[in-house]
């Protein structure tokens, strides 16, 4: 079970730390084209994107309260984040909204089995350790103290730190996603997510079957907390103090893989705060996933606990 603090007054279900971005998103009609050629766009959408900003939709649609906190909302993306999250109940009182700055925002591609995005997330970051353009929030200890469980991205660096440190401090849970066995946040964390695309472009010496197991093996060396390397359509490796285990995915119909891996992070932070044992976690997590990759805008149509819970127990996993 999850422990306490006595005496605190737990505020909301969840509380997030990262990328919350506004994303533009094109669903192409057919195969991603080749240079100079033309395509047809079945759909086009623009809502509330990013890890940390899907992870809340998803997270409110099962069912939690929600805050958010992280980067600076701008001028061009403050009507679409406010409008969405007020409208599903998320928390976004933390969040600064520059009038001087345009915000960030994502343009994604998409065609069934992959997604391509273009965005200016180099010059972002760039600015920052170059010219000490700090746009994200340092996070808020009162606000880690009134949840019950958490779940915090890495991209901002010593901020991200001192969120995991404030949830250790206070005995809030939290999933962490996408880092390298030796990140301190790794020592805190109770469960680490990491995508496979992630590996495949930071840690390629993992990226096969028995990378994957040596991966595990390495994190068990640097923290006791369950990890979980995702495979998109393939095997899902996970375990903690280096036991390896393996679970398939589900097969589904792709219609989008945008969002699938942010709805994987939100799953195991509800599972998290249910209290559930290892396996269980990630049979949730993939099932909450695999629903993800039927649906386009998935924001717009996001799964519900028992819809995961009847899709789980139709399939012969």
């Amino acid at each position: 079970m999850i422990e306490q603090e006595e005496g605190v007054i737990k505020e909301f279900d969840a509380y997030l730390y990262g990328l919350i971005v506004r994303t533009n998103a094109f669903l192409l009609c057919n195969n991603f084209p080749e240079a100079d050629t033309y395509n047809e766009l079945r759909e086009k959408h623009i809502f509330p994107g990013g890890e940390t900003g899907t992870a809340a939709t998803i997270l409110a649609s099962l069912g939690l309260s929600v805050k958010i906190d992280g980067n600076h909302g701008g001028y061009n993306t403050a009507d679409t984040l406010k409008n969405y999250y007020n409208k599903i109940g998320v928390d976004i009182s933390a969040i600064y909204f520059d009038p001087n700055y345009e915000g960030l925002e994502d343009y994604i591609i998409i065609d069934k089995n992959t997604r391509t995005i273009f965005g200016m997330f180099e010059t972002y970051f760039r600015d920052c350790y170059e010219k000490n353009i700090i746009r994200w929030n340092t996070p808020s200890e009162k606000d880690i103290i009134k949840a019950k469980v958490a779940g915090i991205d890495t991209y901002f660096g010593e901020q991200s730190l001192i969120a995991a440190k404030y949830c250790s401090k206070h005995n809030v849970p939290f999933v962490t996603i996408d880092t390298k066995p030796n990140n301190d946040i790794c020592n805190l964390a109770s469960i680490i997510v990491v995508s496979s695309e992630y590996i495949k472009d930071k840690l390629p010496n993992y990226y096969s079957d028995n990378g994957k197991a040596n991966l595990i093996k390495e994190f068990a060396k640097e923290t006791n907390a369950l990890i979980i390397l995702t495979g998109g359509n393939g095997n899902i490796f996970f375990g903690r103090n280096g036991e390896v285990n393996v679970f398939p995915a589900y097969k589904v119909e792709t219609i989008s893989t945008l969002g699938a891996g942010d709805t994987f992070k939100a799953s195991c932070i509800y599972g998290l705060l249910q209290s559930w044992e290892d396996t269980q976690i990630v049979k949730f997590a993939a099932g909450c996933a695999a629903i993800a990759c039927t649906r386009f805008p998935l924001i717009f149509n996001s799964p519900k606990v028992d819809e995961v819970n009847n899709f789980i127990g139709a399939s012969n996993i």
